[in-house]
């Protein structure tokens, strides 16, 4: 009796971590779980910070999503989401602002 009792109870606790981890994972897809940055200089860490943000963001559907990132005089554009991410272009924004000019 008690190595089926012992079964059982690993058996609860097994499908009980991955109900949490199940859930865990769907609420940091969905947004609603952050991840912060973490570093042991913060004065360090936000001068690498700056160097890249994310400009613009356009939904395509319900999977897909098109980022307009910079980081540092470069801009890339990237089609996240759906099997596979993707690489559209990358620019320099100094050339794109002289070909404006």
């Amino acid at each position: 009796m008690g190595i089926y009792l012992n079964a059982v109870i690993m058996l609860l606790a097994t499908i009980t971590a991955f109900l949490i981890l199940a859930k865990l994972l769907e609420a940091a897809r969905a947004g609603r779980l952050s991840f912060q940055w973490r570093g042991g200089d913060r004065s360090r860490l936000s001068v690498a910070l700056s160097r890249i943000a994310v400009e613009q963001t356009c939904n395509i559907d319900g999977k897909r999503r098109l980022l307009l990132i910079r980081c540092d005089d470069q801009c890339i554009l990237l089609m996240t989401g759906g099997p596979t991410d993707l690489v559209v272009s990358v620019w320099s924004t100094i050339r794109a602002t002289e070909t404006v000019a």
